[in-house]
């Protein structure tokens, strides 16, 4: 739960742009036992920590990936006066707005 709220939260702080929202199986019953929707969109990722035990250090690097495949960053745009703007998010926000940045 950690890493995929790392992750989205260095998206939210960077950029406004398309809602990402992060639901833990004790909130939904219907996930599996100890895991995590991800929803971007139309798309959603689940996350089961059971799967993930032994590679909790590719993980980060798997959301994001699956964030940047399912996030339009051409419908965004970069967080006024954020002190904590996230480079992997605002290079990402660059490549896909090139004019705009």
């Amino acid at each position: 739960m950690q890493t995929i709220q790392d992750v989205t939260i260095h998206y939210q702080l960077t950029l406004i742009g398309p809602t990402v929202t992060v639901t833990h199986s004790d909130i939904d019953e219907t996930l599996p036992l100890h895991s995590v929707r991800l929803t971007a969109g139309e798309s959603e990722l689940v996350v089961v920590s059971t799967e993930w035990i032994d590679r909790w250090g590719e993980l980060d690097e798997y959301v994001l990936a699956w964030l940047l495949e399912h996030i339009d960053l051409h419908a965004a745009r970069s967080r006024p006066g954020s002190r904590r703007y996230d480079e992997v998010w605002m290079r990402a926000w660059r490549e896909a707005n090139p004019v705009v940045s």
